[in-house]
């Protein structure tokens, strides 16, 4: 028998590191936000930006684990 089976569900953390990714950052926390397995923690780790990104990851602030800018 495989030991996992009966270990609780590990959590998977995704960390996204942006700067000025308006263009993209909302397909990748979309794409993150899709996933099936549900133990999820997405951590955006943003580097100054000075375009829409941080808009963009405020109106998802609430499915992310953390956020830094």
């Amino acid at each position: 028998m495989d030991a996992c089976i009966n270990e609780p569900e590990l959590k998977l953390s995704i960390i996204t590191a942006s700067c000025n990714s308006e263009k993209y950052i909302e397909d990748a926390i979309k794409s993150v936000l899709m996933q099936t397995y549900r133990n999820i923690e997405h951590i955006i780790i943003d580097g100054g930006s000075t375009d829409r990104t941080l808009d963009i990851i405020n109106k998802y602030s609430r499915n992310l684990g953390f956020v830094s800018s």
